[in-house]
């Protein structure tokens, strides 16, 4: 079936409804994507197609009356796609928005978990986002895809989206696509998930099906794009390509976009410019297409994967992290790193919070779990890796908690408290991450989360509690796009 977006008419609503009745069921989603000035794309797909209602507006407005101020009716057409998407536009900016989607299946219904995403901020606001990589699904043991996911959506951290590089399915057809959702489900929820090509997705049309992305060019305008979000430019690029004109129309895309106003640069790409990895190392040429074009920028960060470890190298002042361990199968490197290697660590499950800030970049990387042999899987919470880049020409400060020297040190001592998460639609994510990391306590040197940030739009502390160690945090405070963000000295990571 094609793959378009669905014309809709936005209406007031007037009440939140509820059914009780059985209806068709979500397969993948509610999710968003595609994060624009004043807009945002909501996407689902039902075991059956059925007309629906996106409901949305401001959590303001929300969370003083418990009703959604308006709602996108969705009719069904008579050529029905797998998967539906919608375009919320005329949005507020720098809003903080809540949604969810009702499958409308006669006289029954079936409505969709609460989701949350932020329009754009305006210059000097905070923004924060996640990145993840290689999310292939594992033949045995425990679901590692879940973990890492499961731990991004109980992260307090306030962001703005999350980034993917690469390699998101082990193979782009239906089984792979529903195990992904299944896993991913409630990190969805959080905030626009905007992914490039890896190598596993074959440049193959379910990929384009399923998600929405920010403009772009190359096929359905997708294959490579460009979001510029406040403070903050994030080029999407694809090394898939063969053609040479594909290559220079992507290099052109990148100076062109690089060159905006936006103090803090990022790109994101599958393959790894530099890399230590025996198999995937700095063999693809890119060190010639692409990094001469990210030194002439002033690009902050590269985000690559393809390679399964962990490694942040520095290059000619470009920081490029090689973030590989969104679940799929660990990889060794060389006995010997390449040039450039401050930190490199294998074995572990992970993720990377970043916050870019008025006066520079903030960068975690979180472990979630890592793998004790070639199969057993144990909770291993702890910072990786941790670094300030700082604006205005200031020399960029280096804070790395593991390092190749001395891996086998404890890593960035936390405070043993944890933060209380803000609605009920964690509970049940919060319950069994908790659950997981204090089964596992004794392999870990950090508390959960490791460190804390304060919310994007930084004039408010929102409802915060703690927890000692060993108890499930309460839930509790305000409800603030489903995370909370707590601020202050008894939630500051020490040991620095």
């Amino acid at each position: 079936m094609l793959h378009r977006r669905i014309p809709v008419l936005v209406c007031a609503v007037a009440a939140v409804v509820s059914f009780t009745c059985a209806a068709t069921s979500f397969v993948h989603g509610p999710y968003c994507g595609a994060p624009d000035e004043g807009s945002i794309t909501i996407s689902w797909q039902s075991a059956d197609p059925v007309p629906a209602r996106v409901e949305y507006g401001p959590l303001s407005e929300f969370e003083a009356s418990g009703r959604f101020t308006h709602s996108v009716d969705v009719p069904l057409p008579e050529d029905a796609p797998d998967t539906f998407h919608v375009v919320l536009d005329g949005l507020p900016l720098d809003s903080e928005c809540v949604y969810r989607v009702v499958l409308l299946d006669g006289d029954a219904a079936n409505i969709s978990p609460m989701g949350f995403f932020c329009t754009e901020p305006p210059p000097g606001e905070t923004v924060s986002f996640f990145v993840l990589a290689d999310t292939q699904q594992q033949l045995e043991g425990v679901n590692r895809l879940e973990l890492v996911a499961d731990a991004i959506a109980a992260d307090p951290l306030n962001v703005d989206f999350i980034l993917h590089a690469g390699d998101v399915v082990e193979s782009p057809s239906e089984y792979y696509w529903d195990d992904w959702f299944a896993s991913f489900d409630d990190m969805l929820m959080r905030a626009p998930f905007i992914p490039v090509l890896g190598n596993h997705e074959k440049n193959h049309r379910s990929y384009y099906r399923t998600f929405e992305l920010p403009p772009g060019e190359g096929r359905d305008d997708e294959r490579w794009w460009a979001l510029h979000w406040g403070d903050v430019v994030v080029v999407g690029l694809d090394t898939n390509v063969k053609s040479a004109l594909d290559i220079a129309a992507q290099q052109d895309w990148a100076r062109e976009h690089l060159a905006g106003p936006e103090p803090h640069k990022f790109v994101i790409f599958h393959h790894p410019v530099f890399s230590s990895d025996p198999y995937h190392g700095t063999g693809f040429f890119f060190d010639t297409i692409y990094h001469p074009i990210f030194v002439e920028m002033d690009v902050d960060i590269v985000f690559n994967g393809h390679s399964h470890h962990y490694e942040h190298i520095v290059r000619d002042g470009v920081t490029y992290m090689v973030i590989g361990g969104g679940g799929a199968t660990p990889r060794q490197t060389t006995p010997e790193h390449i040039q450039g290697s401050d930190v490199s660590v294998e074995g572990h499950f992970f993720y990377v919070r970043v916050t870019a800030w008025n006066n520079g970049v903030d960068v975690e990387t979180v472990s979630v779990a890592r793998e004790i042999g070639s199969t057993d899987v144990v909770m291993d919470a702890r910072v990786l890796d941790s670094f300030d880049m700082l604006l205005s020409g200031a020399p960029r400060r280096h804070r790395s908690c593991c390092s190749r020297s001395s891996s086998s040190s404890p890593c960035c001592r936390c405070r043993s408290r944890k933060s209380a998460f803000t609605t009920n639609r964690l509970r049940g994510i919060i319950h069994r991450f908790e659950a997981s990391y204090e089964a596992a306590s004794a392999h870990s040197v950090c508390a959960w989360p490791p460190a804390l940030s304060c919310g994007r739009r930084g004039e408010r502390t929102w409802g915060c509690g703690a927890a000692s160690a060993g108890n499930v945090p309460p839930i509790g405070g305000e409800v603030r796009r489903g995370r909370s963000a707590c601020c202050g000295a008894d939630f500051a990571p020490v040991g620095w």
